[in-house]
């Protein structure tokens, strides 16, 4: 009796499977099936990496979350068709004994069927089963697919991840450096850390709203991390905000909420409690390039009008198991460096080796 009802339970699997399937392929986001296997698969590798300190662990998230959801999707409409077919005995039988198929007999036919090989030594007698082998084998097609349409997007979106990561990093290995090389290195002035990158910032976040485990992947080299990339990139936009004189840039704005909007989203589909708000960058550099700035207190007040995004900033770098310094120089590192030096000029030198 229980038998006959597995059907029930299988074709509930398989309607699971193929609508997660396109949801995620086609009309964007996550599904719940697949949420829940990309959200457990990250939490832990990055649990794993946090213990291990070793970064590598967590670059391979993004093709574990990959596999991840490939092996689920297969593995679902394999089980729920092979709950389907045992559900009445004597529904797939050999092609010549035209004896009953066993359990395993029938999980091999389902997964011969989905994978549309077609090897022909078990075969279904009465035309009902011979129609859902049909819609089997479409439904292991359709799987088939739109695993590649799942791919490619998902290979692409990593590559323009490393890319923008990239152009940041080299033009300036902080939020001030940032700032300094587009103030005096480049033809376009401030507009290279703004409208220049306009189109790729929305570009990226389309696509990481579309496809939300974008935001769980991660690279090991610094150079290709946008997990510093982008926070220097917002905390240099706050310096041009708060720290430079003046009205802001045109199109600063709508940089700053380009950010803010990727930043939030790593948060929400990464969750972790937000970190405390980070040190103020510290203003020194610019001084030294020659750069005016307005006075120490004027731009307090305007960080602190964006604390809640620095937060945010932050959090992405340490979900990267990056650290803040990498992103941009405090007041306080600026005040230890400060210490360091004097203390060095203040130390004798050592004596002359004797010959």
């Amino acid at each position: 009796m229980l038998r006959s009802l597995l059907w029930v339970p299988g074709l509930v699997l398989v309607g699971i499977v193929v609508h997660d399937l396109l949801k995620v392929t086609m009309q964007g986001g996550d599904g719940t099936l697949s949420q829940t296997v990309h959200q457990r698969v990250y939490q832990l590798l990055h649990a794993l990496a946090r213990r291990t300190g070793n970064r590598i662990v967590l670059a391979w998230a993004a093709p574990t979350i990959i596999v991840s959801a490939l092996l689920t999707w297969t593995l679902g409409l394999w089980l729920g068709w092979t709950l389907v077919f045992w559900s009445s005995p004597g529904s797939v039988v050999g092609a010549d004994s035209e004896s009953p198929a066993t359990f395993w007999s029938v999980v091999y036919y389902v997964g011969y069927t989905i994978s549309t090989l077609g090897l022909g030594d078990l075969k279904t007698t009465v035309t009902p089963w011979r129609m859902l082998t049909s819609v089997a084998a479409l439904s292991g097609f359709v799987n088939l697919t739109f695993a590649i349409t799942f791919v490619v997007p998902v290979a692409e979106a990593r590559l323009e991840r490393r890319e923008l990561a990239r152009l940041l990093r080299r033009s300036g290995p902080d939020a001030q450096a940032l700032v300094i090389g587009a103030l005096q290195d480049h033809p376009d002035g401030l507009q290279s850390l703004i409208s220049g990158l306009h189109q790729t910032l929305n570009t990226l976040e389309t696509k990481h709203n579309h496809a939300h485990y974008l935001h769980r992947f991660h690279d090991r080299a610094a150079l290709e991390s946008l997990s510093l990339a982008l926070p220097a990139l917002g905390e240099a936009l706050l310096l041009i905000e708060c720290a430079l004189p003046g009205p802001p840039p045109p199109g600063l704005k709508l940089s700053r909420t380009l950010v803010d909007s990727l930043v939030r989203g790593h948060a929400k589909h990464c969750p972790s409690p937000l970190p405390a708000v980070p040190p103020p960058p510290s203003l020194a550099p610019l001084h030294a390039a020659g750069i005016a700035t307005v006075d120490e207190a004027e731009f307090a007040a305007c960080l602190a009008q964006h604390a809640e995004h620095r937060q945010f900033l932050r959090a992405m770098v340490e979900e990267g198991l990056w650290n803040w310094a990498q992103v941009a120089r405090t007041v306080r590192d600026q005040a230890d460096g400060d210490r360091g030096g004097q203390s060095t000029a203040a130390r004798p030198a050592p004596p002359a080796p004797v010959r």
